[in-house]
């Protein structure tokens, strides 16, 4: 069994989501300190609305709610474990594994033939020592859907 995703992957998100809140954080204090918001709460809240804005466009662009918390690459199986949810991916059921790039960071998403608990496919982060170099996470994909199309069954000719 060998770990194939970014080990930290959970503190990384985190650390995005806790970014975002620092940022809106930043930006509302002044107003609240000086007395300002209740006085003019337009002039404060207009840069806290368009910041809030601008935080859910980037995270519903980089879409890092998606990504597993670890990937294990287990021979015949993927183990994915998102949270709390745990669940064995069988490679017959992959359709095949690609490269994206979400935000200026790449992962590898893994489409499912059947749904699984943790939907129709598997994004995660690859390990950290190959986020920049692309030829890398690309021969790890294609390494997967190599081994998802020997994992399916032959289609029977009639």
């Amino acid at each position: 069994m060998q770990v194939i995703s970014f080990k930290k992957s959970a503190l990384f998100r985190r650390g995005i989501w806790l970014s975002a809140a620092a940022l809106m954080a930043f930006v509302a204090i002044p107003g609240i300190l000086d007395g300002g918001l209740w006085r003019e709460p337009l002039t404060h809240l207009l840069p806290l609305g368009i910041l809030g804005g601008l935080c859910v466009y980037f995270f519903r662009k980089i879409q890092i709610h998606r990504l597993a918390d670890e990937v294990m690459d287990c021979g015949d199986h993927l183990k994915v474990r998102r949270g709390a949810t745990e669940e064995i991916i069988p490679f017959s059921s992959v359709s095949m594994a690609r490269v994206s790039t979400g935000g200026g960071i790449h992962r590898i998403t893994v489409h499912l033939s059947r749904p699984a608990k943790l939907g129709g496919r598997i994004e995660f982060l690859p390990q950290a020592s190959l986020w920049s170099n692309r030829l890398a996470i690309e021969r790890v994909a294609g390494s997967l859907t190599d081994r998802a199309s020997r994992a399916r069954p032959a289609p029977q000719v009639k």
